[in-house]
């Protein structure tokens, strides 16, 4: 009586962090961006309301999306056991990165959110095809079983970079919710390409990819690949260097970037990507929220947001070379900044020696925006290093 038939891909929790606290009804805004048409007998087919007005029970659905079947008999425990508890712990990290500091539960925060995002990438409609169609899976029940090996995919590649908490505490336009809440962003894959079209966003993998998650309605987390972050004029479609999956990464719990206030327009450019990416379903709050293009206008994807859009600020991303840690049972462990187990690995010497100089260009690059801009220059960065 109790199996778990309707799905949600995007989890209700999530979703009730934008509904609008001064509602008098648990609603928001659902937008079908491709509604569909009702063919009548004898009669002229009829579109459906593209926009409704609905609760968190009634979006981001659908029925037996994760079930398992086997033969007659069928089982709810993906759902319920799989991401029951990513969902759990994926709670309290968004609530955490909202007000992000090395604070008591930072490494369970860092780790269960990163655990969240690799799982909602691929729990939703179309990660859940892309999955398929990398793996070669037979059926929708093949995908389903290889999910839980593989659903950590993305994990080393987002712990080798820098992270990002955005605020946008003082715009009228807060961030929407989209059927693929994580989203990419990179200025040389289009909406529409081949890459786009097959993947419903850019490669991970490549150097100028940057991965947006929105945590709530005044908070969207930034992940960016370190060689960006040092050199932002990398060629954003090149491959990173060594790029692996599900392997042994270090992350830096305090260089996590918190603290900056993006204004409206960049919030927009925030949604519209968002909307971009989306499959087929998007909320807000409010209504005009939902229709960022309104507001972007001709503005051609590679320019959305200005020059800085959603980079991190390199004044606060270390020159870091890699890592070694020891083990009470007398092992260690060391990698790169690339992940090489050579620190000194050739190829990282060449690389490092084009970022040194890159990076101290858009250190000097941001400098020179702050005094424009009649902003205070970073005064204290030692929580960063």
């Amino acid at each position: 009586m109790d199996f778990t038939v309707r799905n949600h891909y995007v989890p209700q929790w999530y979703q009730k962090r934008f509904l609008n606290p001064g509602a008098r009804e648990a609603k928001y805004y659902y937008l079908d961006l491709k509604p569909q048409e009702i063919r009548r007998p004898g009669k002229p087919p009829i579109t459906r309301k593209a926009l409704r007005l609905l609760g968190p029970a009634n979006c981001f659905k659908e029925d037996h999306l994760y079930t398992l079947f086997f033969g007659e008999h069928a089982t709810d425990v993906i759902e319920r056991h799989f991401f029951g508890r990513i969902d759990a712990s994926g709670e309290a990290a968004a609530s955490f990165f909202e007000n992000y500091d090395m604070r008591e539960g930072v490494h369970e925060a860092f780790g269960d959110m990163r655990n969240y995002l690799s799982a909602q990438l691929f729990r939703t409609p179309r990660g859940l095809r892309v999955l398929r169609g990398l793996v070669n899976a037979k059926s929708h029940q093949a995908t389903l079983e290889v999910l839980g090996r593989l659903w950590p995919l993305y994990q080393t590649i987002w712990s080798e970079s820098v992270w990002e908490v955005l605020s946008c505490a003082d715009s009228p336009t807060k961030f929407i919710v989209s059927d693929c809440p994580v989203s990419t962003y990179n200025k040389e894959v289009y909406p529409g390409s081949e890459e786009a079209r097959r993947y419903g966003h850019a490669l991970i993998e490549r150097i100028g990819t940057q991965t947006l998650f929105p945590i709530g309605p005044n908070n969207c987390l930034v992940i960016t690949n370190t060689q960006y972050a040092r050199n932002p004029g990398a060629p954003p479609k090149r491959y990173r260097e060594n790029p692996r999956y599900m392997a042994n990464a270090m992350f830096d719990l305090r260089k996590v970037q918190r603290g900056r206030t993006i204004d409206e327009e960049q919030v927009i450019c925030i949604n519209h990507v968002l909307k971009t990416q989306a499959r087929r379903y998007i909320a807000a709050a409010q209504e005009e929220w939902l229709y960022p293009e309104k507001r972007v206008g001709k503005t051609v994807w590679p320019k959305l947001g200005g020059t800085h859009f959603l980079m991190p600020d390199p004044r606060k991303v270390s020159f870091t070379t890699g890592f070694v840690v020891g083990f009470e049972d007398g092992g260690h462990w060391g990698a790169n900044e690339y992940g090489h187990r050579n620190i000194d690995d050739p190829r990282a010497q060449a690389l490092r020696a084009v970022e040194w100089d890159a990076h101290q260009r858009a250190k000097r690059a941001w400098d020179d925006w702050d005094k424009r801009e009649g902003r205070k220059l970073p005064q204290d960065l030692r929580e960063y290093f």
